[in-house]
């Protein structure tokens, strides 16, 4: 049984005559809707009210928007990506939409083929080549791809919609999704990503897979249910990783804020106000929250006709909002899990051909998740910033401060151009590390409550207590998702 905080009860009570009363509604005129998180997912359901013609507000506890799609520029201007970088046209179609809205340019990146890939030992900084594919691999590789983007195509693209949902019964995938799965997810893609793809006689591919999963804070493919590496890899961004096409390189945060600004016309958006507590005891839930005030914070709060949680609905952050949790609610968030996952622009001695990975026990299991860094990408030519990013442990605590340390001591290992075996590495100073960010990234559900039924769990709960939930979790921890479950929260419930 869960309790409101204390704090939250004399809100409660004394809310009606010592908060801001500009945040109330005029007599007879509805509430907004209120929106907790002003990511992708709460940008997509702002946008979305809108073209309905229904009010909203958004509350964002970060000083911009854009949620983890983040960016730290230098003085020429270059940005360095501290979330979301990467698309492709194929895989990201509503996330199209939003670019055509706004004045970001992208341009074509390779992920895979350009550059030579070096790996670290994160203990000694010894560092060596990755090898190439052999050539008789080559030939697997031709052979697995088209048998992958088959079985992606009859497996996975039935189910794959927001939530997982399946509501058209006129159609062929709506009858093989009631006769092979269990609430809208196959029992097939709930084992691990790699216990699917040996199950399809797909031996190479996971292999190749192990680094991009990991690395762009995915998990380990031994670990994680197919249902989210099938949802990743779709067959053209499956492409892109193994270097058969290129994908697009893009400002992600630039972009949320052009779109943000279209979307503040008519949505006020509240930037550094976090939600304290959320209180659905009455008839309509009432938000309290915290904003700058001087060199300290004041209280304000704001009546909704419905709330919107755009954010990883974990335990962890609900608590945080003073949200007193349904026992429908409390059961099924539970077992949402996120990654400690940590993004760094660091200034680097790392040539724009070249990158680096950390080192694996082999190419079957990805490098070990102890808050070391795991990849470093240089990603403008005109910079020596490069991208760094770092992985924790699972279903554990891990602070900042200690990653950030951990990124250093590492760097100052590999500090040097790897291609020249007479340079010697350079420590680096606190100061070459420009922004260093922790996320709580990759909500998901694990393989029992995925078997159990979460998705059908969190379909049925949306709405109740007037209670509407939108994230990376509808689909994935990607921007094109993260739009998706904004948008069929707002298409199938208002």
């Amino acid at each position: 049984m869960r309790y409101p905080s204390a704090w939250c009860l004399v809100l409660t009570s004394f809310s009606y005559f010592s908060l801001e009363a500009w945040a109330w509604p005029t007599r007879h005129e509805k509430p907004p809707v209120c929106i907790i998180g002003a990511g992708p997912a709460g940008l997509a359901t702002a946008s979305k009210l809108e073209a309905k013609g229904i009010r909203a507000v958004m509350f964002e506890k970060q000083a911009e928007v854009g949620g983890k799609s983040q960016a730290w520029y230098d003085e020429a201007g270059i940005f360095h990506p501290l979330g979301a970088a990467f698309f492709s046209n194929g895989s990201y179609p509503e996330t199209l939409k939003v670019l055509n809205q706004t004045s970001v340019t992208a341009s074509e990146f390779a992920l895979s083929g350009t550059r030579t890939m070096y790996a670290f030992n994160y203990t000694t900084g010894a560092t060596q080549p990755v090898a190439n594919l052999a050539q008789g691999a080559l030939g697997i590789l031709a052979a697995e791809i088209p048998l992958y983007t088959m079985l992606w195509n009859k497996v996975f693209a039935p189910i794959g919609v927001p939530n997982y949902k399946v509501n058209n019964s006129h159609s062929t995938s709506y009858i093989w999704v009631l006769t092979y799965a269990k609430n809208g997810v196959p029992e097939e893609l709930t084992v691990s990503g790699a216990d699917w793809f040996r199950a399809n006689n797909l031996t190479l591919l996971p292999r190749l897979l192990v680094n991009p999963l990991a690395l762009y804070g995915y998990g380990d493919i031994n670990v994680v249910p197919a249902l989210y590496v099938l949802r990743y890899f779709t067959p053209d961004i499956l492409a892109a990783f193994v270097g058969q096409r290129n994908a697009y390189y893009i400002d992600f945060h630039k972009v949320f804020v052009q779109w943000a600004e279209k979307i503040a016309c008519k949505t006020p958006i509240n930037l550094s106000h976090e939600v304290r507590c959320v209180d659905r005891s009455g008839k309509n839930p009432v938000l309290k929250y915290t904003k700058p005030h001087g060199n300290f914070y004041k209280w304000g709060s704001q009546k909704c006709s419905e709330v919107v949680f755009a954010f990883p609905p974990t335990i962890e952050n609900l608590e945080r909002t003073g949200l007193d949790l349904t026992e429908d609610e409390q059961d099924l968030f539970s077992d949402v899990l996120t990654h400690n996952y940590f993004s760094s622009a660091v200034k680097f001695n790392l040539p724009y051909n070249a990158s680096y990975i950390a080192q694996s026990a082999n190419s079957t299991v990805p490098p070990p998740n102890v808050g070391e860094p795991v990849a470093v990408l240089r990603l403008s030519r005109d910079s020596d910033v490069v991208t760094s990013w770092s992985w924790g442990p699972d279903r554990e605590f891990m602070s900042e401060k200690y990653a950030r340390n951990l990124l250093q001591t590492t760097l100052s290992k590999i500090n040097r151009d790897p291609g020249n075996l007479t340079a010697q590495a350079e420590p680096l100073c606190s100061d070459d590390i420009k922004a260093f960010r922790k996320w709580d990234y990759f909500p998901h559900f694990d393989t029992e409550p995925l078997r159990n039924g979460s998705y059908a769990k969190l379909n049925k709960i949306q709405g109740q207590k007037k209670s509407f939930w939108a994230s990376g979790l509808s689909g994935m921890e990607i921007v094109e998702w993260a739009i998706r479950g904004g948008q069929d929260v707002v298409d199938s419930y208002f």
